[in-house]
């Protein structure tokens, strides 16, 4: 098919590469020239394992078409998916212009003939409506179309992989038309398909992530009560988990969830809810908790570390999870910022995400390797999930070291070798 992607982030251009690789024809329409002239030259503005790769086969085979002009995809497209951001607004309701902006510019560049404009940029619930009413202020009289919604689930780190093996296909559609149309694009990806009501889809992707996020809640609330006990948080988890109620996957005691998707995807929901007249919403609550979350762990941190004033703190991972560069409402990057307050030299190191910590911390010294980062500190913090560290020699970086704490916010280590080699430790939940 001949397809536009409106929107070139981690959702948009992950999206097109795929599309494209899959054999369709796919213009890609931003508004940034510069990143645009990059794109077409095979750069991307964000690392995401294996897209880079994908995105330069699809120019080369002629399947993926870069630009900044609406009026040269538009027209050409069966199908158009508007894939741009929604950020937060200061109170926590999703900044929509942007999707508002390219529903006008599609609407001003639809073909005559049928086209199907599918939203799946993360939208509160009725906004398709509003989408579908602004393209039809804007369209030609000749022009004929529809639209839906189909969410997006894809995790940064793995964005490709979950890009062309989702666990579900939602299709939200008001229309059979729309429905099929959508079905019948979507086998290629062999995933269950689950057709509902636009609104029902649009509620769907918030429902997820604050389940999700909601997980990531509990089990650091249970993880405070393991350190007040004897308990282990890995070993409640692994008992909680056998029960197929509850299930294994994804609980990650931790500084709480962070990153581009969930804190923004929460707030919105509590803000949808509180629109709605539903007061002390959970969605507020979830908020609130994971707020509080890191401010109380570095309460912990500094007692058993008798202070922060004056020493060095190397710190290992600055981007919000391992597997990617983005540092947006990564929890690592606050606690560099609560030390900085009090007056703790800092020392990073990051495989991926340096570039981009530069650009929102100062006075930090960023290293180039852990190595470099563990000279002369004082304490030791792993900020994030990034497997590598589990695979430096101890023993060298005690040696390295002043003092010998580490701070493993992510119960990477195995605590009682960690101890062995004379360090001291401190997880989450033990």
């Amino acid at each position: 098919m001949n397809i536009s992607v409106v929107g070139a982030g981690y959702v948009g251009l992950t999206w097109a590469a795929v599309l494209a690789d899959l054999g369709h024809k796919v213009w890609v329409v931003r508004k940034d020239k510069e990143k645009n002239e990059a794109l077409k030259n095979g750069k991307i503005h964000f690392f995401e394992p294996g897209l880079e790769e994908l995105v330069k086969n699809s120019l080369k085979n002629s399947q993926l078409f870069p630009t900044t002009d609406y009026s040269e995809a538009i027209p050409n497209s069966e199908l158009i998916f508007i894939c741009v951001g929604t950020p937060s607004l200061s109170s926590g309701s999703i900044d929509l212009s942007q999707v508002f902006t390219a529903a006008e510019e599609v609407g001003k560049s639809l073909k005559k003939g049928f086209t199907l404009v599918v939203s799946k940029s993360t939208i509160p619930p009725g906004t398709t409506k509003q989408v579908k009413k602004i393209i039809e202020k804007n369209k030609n009289d000749k022009a004929n179309f529809e639209v839906a919604f189909c969410p997006e689930f894809l995790r940064e780190g793995s964005a490709v992989a979950d890009t062309r093996r989702p666990d579900r296909v939602i299709i939200g559609s008001e229309t059979v038309k729309a429905s099929e149309i959508l079905q019948k694009f979507h086998k290629d990806f062999k995933a269950p398909i689950f057709i509902t009501k636009i609104a029902s889809a649009e509620l769907i992707k918030y429902a997820s992530n604050n389940y999700l996020a909601l997980r990531i809640v509990l089990a650091n609330q249970i993880a405070d009560l393991c350190e007040e006990s004897e308990a282990d948080i890995n070993e409640v988890i692994e008992g909680m988990g056998m029960d197929k109620r509850i299930g294994s996957h994804y609980w990650y005691p931790g500084l709480g969830y962070g990153g581009s998707c969930f804190p923004k995807d929460v707030a919105a929901l509590a803000a949808y809810a509180r629109q709605a007249g539903i007061k002390g919403s959970l969605f507020e609550k979830i908020d609130e908790l994971n707020a509080q979350r890191i401010g109380k762990i570095l309460q912990k941190v500094k007692k058993n570390i008798g202070g922060f004033s004056k020493k060095t703190i190397g710190v290992l991972g600055l981007a919000c999870k391992r597997g990617t560069d983005d540092v947006r409402k990564s929890p690592a990057i606050k606690v560099v910022e609560l030390l900085q307050k009090d007056k703790v030299r800092i020392k990073a190191y990051d495989p991926l995400a340096m570039k981009n910590a530069a650009k929102v911390l100062t006075g930090v010294d960023f290293c180039q390797d852990a190595y470099q980062v563990a000279e002369k500190a004082d304490a030791l913090f792993i900020l994030n999930d990034t497997e590598a560290y589990v695979q430096l020699d101890y023993k060298k970086i005690k040696k390295l070291m002043r003092e010998k704490f580490i701070f493993d916010s992510r119960n990477l280590l195995n605590k009682r070798e960690v101890e062995k080699l004379g360090f001291k430790y401190q997880g989450i939940g033990k």
